[in-house]
């Protein structure tokens, strides 16, 4: 897709289609579409030429790769308490089992877990009190 802002919706709503045929719960496909949200956001707003996604699903986790004409690898920053973006690779690290840069920093990935793999509170749609959630 062009690098434009109004692919990120386009990006999610995809992802959102394709992980419904699949059959996958609610839980892993609301996580997938913010990740594919962050990371797109990302390629678009600090890569260069098209961005390409791809979404796999196997071993009980997904896969989500965002695919942009940059070797800049992408890298978490602390973000201060006024700025405006920066946290976008936080919330990746916190949806993900694990997340990093391939193909000589030109594809960032990200692994979420299906709900057998999830944690409890990621499992249900019903509240937890869990702290580790």
């Amino acid at each position: 897709m062009a690098p434009a802002s109004a692919h990120v919706a386009h990006a999610r709503g995809t992802t959102a289609a394709v992980l419904r045929q699949w059959a996958l719960p609610d839980a892993p496909t609301e996580d997938a579409q913010l990740v594919v949200s962050e990371l797109v956001t990302n390629a678009i707003s600090h890569g260069s030429g098209a961005v390409g996604l791809r979404v796999q699903y196997g071993n009980r986790q997904l896969r989500i790769e965002v695919t942009d004409g940059s070797t800049t690898p992408a890298k978490r920053r602390r973000a201060g308490a006024n700025d405006l973006g920066g946290r976008g690779l936080l919330l990746v690290t916190r949806l993900s089992r694990r997340w990093g840069v391939a193909d000589s920093g030109r594809t960032t990935y990200a692994v979420i877990p299906t709900l057998s793999e999830a944690p409890p509170c990621r499992r249900t749609q019903q509240p937890t009190f869990d702290p580790t959630c």
